[in-house]
């Protein structure tokens, strides 16, 4: 789809972040007030964005907006289910954006209104801007797999958001059974981190090879090329042949299904793990959806 004659891709290649979407084309010049920045989402982009506004005009009044007090970073988050990394080490505070001189304000964006440049908060508070920086991350889809609900994920951990899903899944794998079958269903695309399903694929079967050698770990996917595919397939072959395999699920006929049923029906599943599709409900709320659906 093209928006404003160019493609989503072209469009973030013109200079503006890959994971912000940047409102920023020229900070209006204001006689009586500083201009106002709005970022919207503490993570690596926002919080990268708030800085370098700050930086590159210091009279600039920057505000980020983000939901928790600290950042649980996802990159080696799955060397945490893996076992070789500790959640902490994963956790962030915000002290040295305040000390930039960025008002920091945690919240959660509800609402974006263009027409008034303003944001409602979860707190029932507003925020007004004059350029808005939009970069908040995922949100799960809920919907994107019937069944699949939050309550359910208590039990069947998706720890695709680092943090308290993360350590559910490595506690599960710790209490299974040295014998036990883990199985991981891999999302279709597209995705968020295409080659995330498979790192973590690699790094559970390292845990199982090292600490539970008897158990093993079933890959399902539907998709039947992934990224860096030769990379991982050649790994998996290599350093887990007893402990991780890869099953493509993408039946294009009856007898395909009647084969797979017949092969898997009498696993005793000891750890399920699902990793979710997702949505961003913020950047449809801020009319940026179309824009980003191509």
């Amino acid at each position: 789809m093209r928006a404003n004659g160019s493609t989503r891709r072209e469009f973030l290649a013109s200079g503006a972040s890959a994971t912000a979407l940047c409102a920023l084309a020229a900070v209006p010049v204001l006689a009586q007030a500083a201009p106002r920045v709005v970022v919207v989402g503490g993570g690596f982009a926002g919080a990268t964005a708030a800085r370098a506004i700050k930086k590159a005009d210091p009279r600039i009044a920057v505000t980020l907006v983000t939901g928790d007090r600290t950042f649980t970073a996802c990159p080696f988050s799955n060397l945490v289910i893996g076992g070789l990394r500790n959640l902490n080490q994963q956790q962030f505070g915000y002290d040295n954006i305040a000390a930039d001189g960025i008002e920091l304000t945690f919240a959660t964006a509800t609402q974006v209104d263009p027409q008034t440049r303003s944001i409602a908060l979860g707190s029932g508070s507003t925020l007004s801007y004059d350029r808005l920086v939009v970069a908040p991350g995922i949100d799960l889809d809920w919907g994107g797999l019937p069944g699949y609900t939050e309550a359910a994920a208590e039990k069947m951990p998706h720890a695709w958001k680092a943090g308290e899903q993360t350590l559910l899944l490595r506690r599960q794998l710790e209490a299974m059974e040295d014998g036990g079958t883990v199985v991981m269903s891999a999302p279709a695309n597209p995705f968020r981190c295409p080659p995330g399903p498979y790192e973590r694929a690699s790094l559970i079967a390292n845990y199982l090879k090292t600490s539970k050698p008897r158990s093993k770990l079933i890959l399902l996917d539907a998709k039947d090329t992934f990224s860096k595919q030769r990379l991982f397939q050649n790994a998996w072959k290599e350093l887990y042949p007893d402990h991780l395999e890869w099953v493509l699920v993408w039946l294009r006929t009856q007898a395909d299904s009647e084969a797979l049923l017949q092969k898997y029906q009498s696993i005793d599943l000891a750890v399920y793990h699902e990793v979710l599709p997702y949505e961003n409900r913020l950047w449809e709320m801020a009319g940026l959806g179309e824009e980003l659906s191509s």
